[in-house]
């Protein structure tokens, strides 16, 4: 069955698809330490920190943040939170200070594999667009 949506609902999906970040971890991090990291926040009970220098802008909580490793687009994670705070790492044992982009929940792997060069910072991201002006089925 179709569900039929009024314009405001259509005009929120597409704002909400628009809102999406994009991060690269660093090449340091092998990919198996960093699923740890993801399986304890899968329940909401953990965060993963992500430093930034300023806030993104129309981004909320709930809105999805890509993960780039190696120059592949691993999958996403919901985004929970922004705050400024100052922590000490339970991996790491590394002490941070700063504005986080705070993740948790379940990670969605791709089932694709895509490309896209890492980067520092974050960027603002739409998949379906992304693989669009890319040629990616």
């Amino acid at each position: 069955m179709t569900k039929i949506l009024n314009l405001k609902e259509i005009i929120a999906e597409i704002l909400k698809k628009q809102r999406s970040l994009i991060i690269t971890l660093p090449s340091s991090t092998k990919w198996t330490e960093y699923e740890k990291e993801l399986k304890r926040a899968a329940n909401y009970k953990h965060v993963l920190n992500f430093k930034v220098h300023n806030f993104p802008k129309g981004v909320h909580k709930g809105d999805k943040c890509y993960v780039v490793h190696e120059g592949i687009i691993k999958g996403w994670m919901e985004i929970v939170g922004f705050s400024e705070k100052e922590f000490e790492c339970t991996t790491t044992n590394k002490k941070w200070e700063g504005k986080f982009i705070e993740r948790s929940g379940p990670f969605h792997y791709l089932k694709e594999t895509i490309p896209y060069k890492g980067f520092q910072g974050f960027r603002y991201f739409d998949l379906d667009e992304y693989k669009l002006q890319n040629n990616i089925a």
